[in-house]
């Protein structure tokens, strides 16, 4: 698992928690349509058909929790990556988990292509932060270098989920399913590296206890070169935390620097019943001059920069 992707969505989570800083979003949810989704097993209470309330009078409550639920969520999956790997030590066979339970793991990989096939049966282990876990069902993991030139590589690669288990020390249900594939391409040439990085998800699900997330025909993207780059995203996003589900979009690709606090430009926008959009830099002139929040087509908040609200955005 040494390029753990860890469904790369920590930019989906980002750019909910700049929205929710800012003050848009919304929390109370109402019978809607939108775009047909995909068959989701874990949603009983069929949030993904329900659309949410964004307004400039809503709460940012719920979402606040939406982006914590998320962040623990993938937090977990990293946990549960980490203590297999130091269990395992990268050999295939079946090992006793040290709570008890096994897991049976298969290495196919060969020379530097990952290739994992994990099955556990009643297998207990201890996490980093979120103690002990109880694990049944199956992990895969292949990340495979495609193309390789003198000065660029490129890797595709998935990872799947149908686990079921328990978080002992909560007692809580634990439930992952679904699947995440990248394809990644980096380059180096006359000093100057680069790299375009695509992860794309058609469904996938995580619930702990009554606390449910999905994403569904998901896309995030991200390119560039030196310290410049684009980020973009698309897909629908499920939580219980707002009772519905939200479009998350990029009609105007962000641009971000290591070298700014703020993004020289772009636009975020989360649609449900209503809209908002998170505007930065160029793409907020006129508006603010860092930071516009516009929520059904009015200007709610402007920032000068970025200090108050961030962007963070993880691949």
């Amino acid at each position: 698992m040494n390029k753990q992707k860890l469904i790369g969505r920590c930019i989906v989570v980002s750019s909910l928690a700049v929205l929710t800083a800012c003050g848009g979003g919304g929390g109370s949810s109402g019978e809607g349509g939108g775009n047909a989704e995909p068959t989701l097993s874990l949603d009983s209470s069929n949030y993904a058909s329900k659309k949410i309330e964004i307004s400039p009078s809503t709460n940012v409550t719920n979402f606040n929790q939406l982006s914590t639920d998320m962040n623990d969520a993938f937090g977990l999956i990293g946990d549960l990556h980490e203590s297999l790997w130091n269990q395992s030590g990268g050999v295939s066979g079946t090992t006793n988990c040290d709570g008890g339970g096994t897991a049976t793991v298969t290495y196919a990989g060969k020379d530097r292509n990952d290739d994992e096939s994990w099955e556990f049966n009643d297998c207990v282990v201890s996490t980093y932060s979120h103690g002990v876990v109880l694990l049944n069902g199956t992990f895969r993991y292949v990340d495979t270098l495609t193309d390789e030139t003198a000065t660029s590589e490129r890797w595709n690669g998935y990872e799947s989920y149908n686990i079921t288990g328990e978080l002992k020390s909560s007692g809580e249900t634990l439930d992952v399913k679904g699947r995440s594939d990248w394809d990644q391409l980096f380059s180096w040439e006359n000093g100057i590296e680069s790299g375009r990085f695509t992860d794309t998800i058609g469904t996938f699900e995580l619930k702990v206890g009554n606390r449910y997330i999905a994403l569904t025909n998901t896309e995030t993207r991200l390119e560039g070169a030196g310290s410049d780059a684009k980020f973009s995203m698309s897909g629908t996003l499920i939580g219980s935390a707002i009772e519905g589900h939200v479009q998350i979009s990029t009609p105007t690709p962000v641009s971000i620097s290591e070298y700014e606090t703020c993004p020289t430009e772009g636009i975020i926008r989360i649609s449900s019943a209503g809209s908002a959009e998170v505007r930065y830099g160029s793409s907020a002139a006129g508006t603010a001059g860092a930071v516009a929040v516009w929520i059904d087509g009015q200007i709610v908040e402007s920032y000068a920069d970025c200090n108050g609200v961030g962007f963070a955005p993880v691949y």
